[in-house]
């Protein structure tokens, strides 16, 4: 009987697991040390979801810990992180009652060693984009064709030879004006800032800003505040084209279009030739088209009147002025010249050839007639002009 009390007094009381998960989760949030940590350890299994939220685990030796950032947080990271990172990751340990599983519930991020220089870009990025610096209603659109571009970035970079190369293959005819700045350095943001403000003055189509691939300390000045809002602050239509297609600026989140490399920039701002052709081939059509249109429109009120000599001239100055006006298009065409016989020499930089001096015997030119292309080598310049 004895033994029978005390087995009644000893057995627990039997709970439900989301009784327990329950209390564990209200448990641990009222301890105040878990409310606010920064853990360091190694990412893995990283994972940034459609929702926006981002998901990884903490691992350090044998031990690891679930991490949630939310989107609100992810939104401000001036980095993405990638698996292998070594962070230091500011939040609260909290239950997620469902799983019965605790997790750390980040609010902030950096890299060990970086963690100053990350926070303060990611609070800029923050203040700029709070005073809608970087929202898509003010962007503006390309030109449909760029004809005119001014390029800034640095006269002795790589960047700079990319874009011509590109610029010229696409469109002999595109003016490039190049408007040079440091692009790294303590100098870079006063010079990048100073350029961009001279060539907005340019009357230029469109602009070009950006580098060629380096570290991140390289790409920092595409990340300085005066540099940013000297981008936002253009009326003439931006594009950014900063290091590789992985690296992403402050730059392009305030430029009209970000572009993964300055040849691709070159790529989005410089329309190729025959893009060209074919929209003066289809408002010619449209001409063509409209006219014949407005032809048979007067043809058709005139058989239901008394065709009288009067009607009859005035129909004959009407065919005279559409001949006129189609004369006059036609020599707006760009490609008139070349139909006429005249053709466009490139040396092998991409650059117009305009004067005998600047080649030599033995070099290679890329001459375009009208239809196609024509690949030569010099024997033999003079002074001589065409006409004499």
């Amino acid at each position: 009987m004895e033994s029978l009390i005390m087995s009644e007094i000893v057995k627990p009381r039997v709970y439900g697991v989301t009784e327990l998960n329950y209390y564990l989760r209200e448990y641990i949030s009222e301890d105040v040390f878990l409310s606010h940590l920064a853990i360091r350890g190694e990412i893995s299994g990283f994972k940034a979801h459609s929702s926006g939220h981002i998901f990884f685990t903490l691992k350090e030796g044998e031990c690891s810990l679930k991490v949630v950032m939310f989107r609100r947080y992810a939104g401000e990271l001036g980095f993405l992180p990638a698996d292998g990172d070594q962070v230091v990751v500011i939040g609260s340990v909290a239950l997620y009652e469902r799983d019965g599983c605790c997790q750390l519930y980040a609010q902030t991020l950096f890299p060990e060693g970086e963690g100053g220089a990350a926070k303060d870009l990611a609070q800029l990025r923050r203040k700029l984009e709070e005073e809608g610096l970087f929202s898509p209603e003010r962007k503006k659109s390309l030109p449909r064709y760029v004809f005119d571009l001014g390029v800034i970035t640095s006269a002795q970079g790589a960047a700079w030879a990319d874009i011509q190369r590109i610029a010229y293959s696409r469109n002999p005819g595109i003016k490039l004006t190049l408007y040079s700045a440091a692009v790294q350095g303590i100098n870079a943001p006063g010079q990048l800032a100073a350029a961009l403000a001279q060539a907005d003055k340019g009357g230029h189509d469109a602009l070009l800003i950006g580098r060629g691939g380096g570290a991140n300390e390289d790409l920092a000045a595409f990340d300085n505040e005066l540099v940013v809002r000297a981008v936002a602050a253009c009326k003439t239509p931006v594009v950014s084209a900063v290091g590789h297609e992985s690296d992403f600026s402050l730059c392009d989140l305030a430029a009209d279009i970000r572009a993964a490399t300055p040849t691709h920039g070159a790529v989005i701002a410089v329309s190729a030739r025959d893009e060209i052709e074919e929209y003066l081939n289809d408002m010619q059509s449209a001409l063509n088209d409209a006219a014949a249109a407005y032809l048979i429109a007067a043809e058709e009120r005139l058989s239901r009147l008394d065709l009288s000599k009067a009607v009859a001239d005035r129909l004959f100055q009407q065919d005279q002025y559409l001949a006129l006006l189609a004369a006059r298009l036609k020599a707006l065409d760009p490609l008139a010249v070349l139909g006429r016989g005249y053709a466009v020499a490139l040396d092998e930089a991409g650059a117009a050839v305009t004067d005998a001096a600047a080649v030599q015997p033995g070099d290679i030119l890329t001459v375009y007639p009208a239809r196609g292309k024509i690949t030569v080598q010099v024997t033999q310049t003079g002074k001589e002009n065409f006409y004499g």
